[in-house]
Order: C-alpha cells, then structure tokens, then sequence
C-alpha cells in the first residue's frame, strides 16, 4: 500500500505541470468540437444559414415542379437573384406592376415605371418604351414586337388636341398652349420658352430645331400649327450695349461680342447694321443670323 501511494504522490512541480497539461488538452478538444459543430464544410458560414438556404432552394423546387405558372420572382422577394423572364403580348398603358416583374424587369424598375404612370405618363407609340430610363436599347429590341396599343388608346390620348386652333403663334404662346401641340408636353413646351427668351423671340419656324430634344420628326409633326410673327422679337442696340450684354445671346460669342465693342470704341458708333460685317469676326453668315435681332 505504502508503495502504491508513494506512486501516486506527486511533487508540487509536477502537479504544476499536470495542472497546465489538463488545460491545454480541454482547450484544444472544445476548439475542435466548436468548429465541427458550427460550421459547414468551408468553415465560414455558420450551418442555420445553410441550412436554412437549402430549405429555401427545396421550397423553389417543389413549387417549380408542383405549379409552374406560379410567380417565382413574388416568392423570392425584392432581393433575390432568381428570376423568371417571360415574354407575352402586353400594353404598358394597362398591365400590372406583377406583369413588369414577370417580363424580367426587377421589382425596383417595375416600380419605377408605374410611378411614371400614375404621374399621367403614356404610351402613344412603341418607341416611347425606350425613352425609359429602365430599358436598354438590348431590353426594348427583345420587347418591340409584343408591344400592343390599341388604336383607341392613341385616339384616346389625343382627343384633347382636337379644340386646338389650327396655328399657334409661336412667339405669344405660353406653355398651357404649346403643351397641347402633338407631341409637346409640358417640359418640352417649357424648354421653347425659355430658349424663346434667350433668344428675344423666334424669327422663323426653323429655330425650334435648335431647342433641346427637338427632331425632325416631332417638327415635321407641329409645323403646320405654328406660325412666327417676328415683330415680337426684342433687339439689342449693338451701339449701346455692353460686350456682357451682347453675349448673353445664344448667337453671339465672347469673342464676337468683344470685337463688336472694340470696333465701335475705335471707329465710333455703327451707322448701318451691315458695318458690323467690318469686324474680322463677323461673316455674312453670322451677320444673317444675328441680323434680325440687332438695332443701332
């Protein structure tokens, strides 16, 4: 007995280091035992995640294969990556925000297009699809031909140019009259007054080409209702006014407008508008231009 106690006694380094090898065996198995428990195969993500992705992927699946009509993108909800493109014969004026979803678009660009409506914007025409933002030229190509609009959605939608006199004089019009042109809504109609009163009023039909976003297609479409009575035009005196005060006229530039003034403190005040062509900078082609809007 005395023997066998005297091997189980230890002296106190010994029993020190026992101590500190026990706890060195505890930490290194609890290290293991929690990264086996919680964690998947790479390590990293913690496996509720996991597991709860997979039970979201078998979810899918199974209505995939139970109803395949169903709306997988309401489903997966606005954050999710899948998604179901299908193309149908649609009119933009009238289908749902769901039926956007469900032509690809995502539920961030499907809303996007259904506050323009509920603003009163509309489809007239196919192309004015890709006048959004939303649509890429790629995205409207595979769009164009299952666009459908009725044809009394465009009568409908220009019944109220139909009270419309049949000229609008382009330089007394506010922007409630020219809105109401064919094809001129009210930022457009708002874009010709203020290049209006740049100018100092339109001298001929043509200068509406000038204005941001007009076409030749849109021009052709409202030149018959227009009309310009250039006694409405406001002059500058070329005599009188300051190099500051000429180039604010889209026509004339710093540099015209500068020589304009040099000529006239060198040589005194022009005694006919055609002495302006006396400036090295003004050819007979500005001078056209900028004629009818300069007075000595």
């Amino acid at each position: 007995m005395k023997k066998i106690i005297a091997i189980l006694t230890f002296t106190k380094p010994e029993r020190n280091g026992l101590i500190v090898l026990s706890v060195v065996l505890i930490l290194f198995t609890s290290y293991f035992l929690f990264r086996d428990n919680s964690t998947d195969s790479i390590g990293e993500l913690p496996l509720v995640q996991t597991e709860t992705s997979q039970k979201s992927s078998d979810t899918f699946e199974r209505i995939r294969k139970e109803k395949p009509e169903h709306n997988y993108v309401s489903l997966a909800g606005n954050n999710s990556v899948y998604q179901q493109k299908e193309l149908f014969f649609f009119n933009p004026n009238t289908i749902t925000e769901e039926e956007w979803i469900r032509l690809g678009f995502s539920p961030a660009q499907a809303q996007n297009i259904m506050k323009f409506r509920s603003k009163g914007g509309n489809f007239k025409r196919k192309e004015d699809l890709r006048k959004l933002y939303v649509v890429s030229p790629e995205r409207y190509a595979e769009l164009e031909q299952y666009i459908t609009i009725p044809a009394d959605t465009l009568s409908a939608s220009t019944n109220v140019k139909k009270h419309l006199p049949v000229v609008i004089e382009l330089n007394a019009a506010d922007t409630a009259l020219l809105s109401t042109l064919n094809g001129i809504g009210t930022v457009f109609a708002m874009r010709i007054v203020a290049y209006r009163e740049l100018l100092g009023g339109f001298h001929h039909k043509q200068q509406l080409l000038e204005v941001f976003g007009m076409d030749q297609e849109k021009y052709s479409l409202i030149e018959p209702n227009i009309k310009v009575d250039s006694t409405y035009i406001r002059k500058i005196n070329v005599n009188q006014s300051s190099a500051s005060d000429l180039k604010k006229h889209p026509y004339i530039s710093p540099g015209v407008a500068n020589a304009l003034v040099n000529y006239r403190k060198a040589h005194g005040s022009f005694r006919q508008l055609s002495d302006i062509m006396k400036c090295h900078l003004v050819n007979a082609e500005l001078y056209r231009k900028i004629a009818p809007y300069l007075t000595i």
